[in-house]
């Protein structure tokens, strides 16, 4: 890829980027809020003695430990922040190409130099590379005000705290997971990304009509005519979210590399195809 088409493709991913900031920014950062809300709400009911023996708990558990050992702990408190992206990427995928189609802003697209290809391929990375790392750039905020809080409050009560140094740099490699097992969900998940954005680009009004209501159709004559449930069962088999989420850095290559991961990949990409073909034909 040229610097020209480099240049290009970055440029759409801004765009994406700048247009559904409150799903990838303000969504998270609303999240953060009322967790560390609620958070201290529960603290500030909790009997001094009693809260700074779990501080002083804590700081002897994680002391000396290695912090990628002991990341996969922080995967708990990511699982909010993960189910709010997959919440936020359904709403990304079935509006991202039929917004243009709504706003006609498509057409301002087509004029210029950047192919139907690049433009899906575009909302592909968007949800499966750029989005996550906002996220995760929360999430360390999070996790860095809450070391901070902690740290002072074990000052204050006058517990040791030099192993809070290591829960945070635990947290830290935590964070390396949750972006890992986002990426890895959006290749395991690349036949649901193709099909919601096939429809973003088919359908004129309610795309999440048409993707579930065809779905629902094929399912149904599936069963009604051949008797079998292949379909329902294939996706029921890819809802797990244990063959996508990452505990410990050595699932990734597992993960990556297997054969149902491939197969859908290939899947997802047919559909892909789909979608960019169907673009062409907007009204």
């Amino acid at each position: 890829m040229n610097s020209l088409a480099l240049n290009q493709f970055l440029a759409l991913l801004y765009r994406e980027v700048l247009e559904n900031r409150n799903l990838f920014i303000g969504a998270p950062a609303v999240l953060a809020v009322l967790l560390f809300v609620f958070t201290a709400w529960i603290v500030s009911m909790a009997p001094e003695q009693e809260l700074a023996t779990a501080i002083e708990y804590l700081s002897v558990i994680f002391d000396g430990l290695s912090p990628v050992d002991m990341a996969s702990i922080f995967m708990i408190p990511a699982i909010p922040f993960m189910m709010m992206l997959y919440f936020c990427g359904l709403i990304y995928l079935l509006n991202a190409l039929y917004q243009d189609r709504k706003d006609m802003s498509v057409f301002f697209w087509q004029s210029m130099p950047v192919s139907n290809a690049k433009t899906v391929l575009s909302k592909v990375v968007t949800i499966g590379l750029v989005a996550p790392v906002f996220y995760v750039a929360i999430l360390f905020v999070v996790y860095l005000i809450a070391v901070l809080w902690l740290t002072l409050l074990g000052f204050s009560y006058g517990v040791q705290v030099a192993g809070l140094g290591y829960m945070f740099l635990a947290a830290v490699a935590s964070l390396a997971l949750v972006y890992l097992s986002a990426f890895v969900t959006s290749l395991w998940l690349l036949p649901s990304v193709g099909w919601l954005l096939l429809f973003s680009a088919f359908a004129k009004r309610t795309p999440i009509l048409w993707a579930a209501g065809v779905f629902i159709l094929i399912g149904f004559l599936e069963d009604f005519i051949f008797g079998s449930q292949y379909l329902a069962n294939w996706v029921e088999s890819r809802s797990n979210p244990n063959q996508y989420f990452i505990y410990e850095f050595s699932d990734v290559t597992d993960r990556l590399l297997s054969y149902d991961m491939l197969f859908g990949v290939l899947v997802g990409s047919i559909l892909l195809i789909g979608a960019i073909f169907m673009r062409r034909f907007i009204d």
